[in-house]
């Protein structure tokens, strides 16, 4: 492994690839399982949180794959980086999570619906 950045990333495909297994079809176990191969190779991998990033990552791995694999490899590599690497809601701080809150409140005032 290239540094400890790549253990979040693959941990994130690891969770994947065996909630794959678990129900998924075989089309979508093999994608799960090239992009845990190719995580394990790269250098930056909170890069591959922008999508065209992996998919330039992903097609300079010169796999033997017809186009729209490259494309479910790259987009499961982006959203496997953006869990991993994107700041979740626990971690903010106390300001943080008060001016969330003010905003969501602002929100339900004027009736929008708001994600929790």
């Amino acid at each position: 492994m290239a540094n400890d950045n790549n253990v979040r990333l693959n941990r994130e495909l690891t969770h994947e690839l065996n909630r794959m297994q678990a129900g998924g079809t075989s089309y979508r176990q093999e994608t799960a399982l090239m992009a845990l191969k190719l995580s394990r190779h790269v250098s930056v991998p909170e890069s591959l949180r922008d999508r065209e990033t992996a998919r330039r990552y992903v097609r300079a791995a010169q796999l033997n794959v017809h186009e729209d694999r490259v494309e479910d490899v790259a987009k499961m590599l982006s959203m496997a980086a953006r869990r991993a690497y994107s700041t979740p809601e626990t971690a903010f701080s106390v300001d943080m999570k008060v001016q969330l809150e003010e905003k969501r409140n602002r929100f339900k005032a004027r009736g929008l619906r708001v994600k929790s």
